[in-house]
């Protein structure tokens, strides 16, 4: 039996939260069971969630757990730890799954019982409506390692990532300094041992909202990055350290002019 545990941080989540939910309780193969991880919210998210719970909480088993305030990456270690699942399924609080997430990647995990991280397609669904679809495994070549691929450019989204619950806590759980990019970062330090299956569906949709993109967002989401390209520096080349900063910098010097064209 596959057990995968469903682990969703939330802060100040009260207006989307619900719809996050409706999507795990009406998916066609539930999972094992929903950890609901608080990052010390300040409005009514929690009561949302346990009147959600307890009047449209179905035959699922719910966890859910109050932190104080210290970012998504500790509310998601949170989640991790109190998980009994064999697989962690991360769902962020804005997003969206498709109904049948948990099954297809279900049967993505019986099928190649060898891998250990899997990553599936989205939507990006941004403020103005407009829809793009993020095909993550498009430029991955099997045939070369996945580290030097990722830390060119993360191929992965946290809401479309399945991976064995072991793999975390043998090897690293999310760095609870970083307030931002902190999934990244992960992916980056398992890289070496990540045995990974692209999932060519789109079984979610990554939702954009105000609070995605702000001006000091994106500087700390900028600081972020660079510091991470660093602290994984030994993974590559310096070669490839030059090339991975200088598309960190463009990358956001094109965020600047979309977040300055939309205000």
């Amino acid at each position: 039996m596959i057990k995968i545990s469903v682990v969703c941080p939330v802060f100040n989540s009260s207006h989307f939260i619900e719809k996050t939910l409706e999507a795990i309780v009406n998916q066609s193969f539930l999972p094992y069971e929903v950890l609901i991880s608080d990052d010390g919210s300040q409005d009514t998210t929690l009561q949302v969630i346990k009147h959600f719970v307890g009047n449209r909480g179905g035959n699922l088993t719910w966890h859910i757990i109050e932190n104080k305030h210290k970012g998504p990456g500790a509310a998601r270690n949170s989640g991790i730890n109190k998980a009994s699942g064999d697989w962690i399924a991360f769902l962020d609080s804005d997003d969206l799954w498709a109904k049948n997430k948990i099954e297809r990647i279900t049967q993505a995990i019986i099928s190649y019982q060898q891998m250990n991280f899997f990553c599936n397609d989205e939507l990006l669904v941004r403020k103005n409506g407009n829809v793009k679809l993020l095909t993550y495994g498009r430029n991955y070549n099997k045939k070369f390692d996945l580290q030097p691929q990722l830390y060119l450019a993360n191929m992965f989204s946290t809401s479309a990532v399945t991976c064995q619950r072991d793999l975390l806590v043998k090897h690293g759980y999310f760095d609870e300094s970083l307030m931002s990019a902190q999934d990244y970062e992960l992916w980056l330090r398992l890289s070496p041992f990540i045995k990974l299956k692209f999932v060519n569906e789109v079984l979610g949709k990554y939702i954009e909202r105000d609070g995605n993109i702000t001006s000091s967002g994106l500087v700390r989401r900028f600081i972020n990055e660079i510091r991470i390209a660093f602290i994984h520096r030994k993974l590559v080349s310096n070669t490839l350290v030059f090339i991975r900063l200088i598309r960190i910098i463009m990358s956001y010097i094109r965020q600047f002019i979309r977040y300055k064209i939309s205000i």
